[in-house]
């Protein structure tokens, strides 16, 4: 099954993204994707409608948004009014991490230490359960603390890993197993289930 995607992020950080739902939808059929990614603009409105000016038809168009301190319910909102005013009318499917992306990265142990080149090292890590992931405050200050414990590096070798923080990020995030822990993850259920649904709209 061939199938054109829309991904709308927040940020080109977030754009690795389109690795994972890649996965997703090849578990379900659609081992052919093409997708483009838009992140123009500031109001979430003006992203969604640049990413729809790229291409005369999608199929399916995806939007994300950390929940932040909003919540995933005002976030799914917010998604729903920008397709709204575009006046988009086809499948979409929302992307809401709670309470940022990273509360999905730092469940990865064996991906951590092998972003680090350090998979065999044993330094604990003290990552969060599944149930505490999504009520962690800042996530995003976990993974960066995991990914240098993992490195075990020191002074100028620890810099180094500090500075590569954010490709280190992206690594994970384009390497995102699809299922296991993320499966324990209220915010990655509702996903996954919406993109399922989605794609049984599609197939009639």
């Amino acid at each position: 099954m061939m199938m054109q995607c829309l991904l709308v992020c927040e940020g080109s950080s977030d754009a690795p993204l389109v690795s994972h739902i890649e996965l997703l939808l090849d578990g379900y059929g659609c081992d052919r994707v093409d997708f483009n990614i838009s992140n123009d603009g500031r109001r979430l409105v003006d992203k969604v409608r640049a990413g729809l000016a790229l291409a005369p038809h999608y199929d399916l168009i995806f939007v994300h948004r950390d929940a932040d301190r909003a919540g995933a319910d005002a976030r799914y909102s917010e998604i729903a009014e920008a397709i709204q005013q575009v006046g988009y009318e086809g499948q979409w499917v929302g992307i809401v991490p709670v309470r940022m992306t990273e509360a999905w990265l730092v469940l990865q142990e064996t991906a951590i230490r092998d972003a680090v080149w350090k998979l065999h090292r044993r330094t604990p890590l003290n990552l969060p359960t599944p149930a505490e992931a999504e009520r962690m405050a800042n996530p995003k200050a976990v993974l960066e603390t995991a990914l240098v414990s993992a490195s075990g590096e020191r002074g100028r070798r620890r810099r180094e890993i500090q500075r590569l923080l954010p490709t280190l990020r992206r690594h994970l995030l384009e390497n995102l197993p699809v299922g296991g822990a993320l499966e324990q993850l209220p915010s990655w259920v509702r996903f996954r289930d919406d993109t399922i649904r989605a794609l049984q709209e599609l197939n009639g």
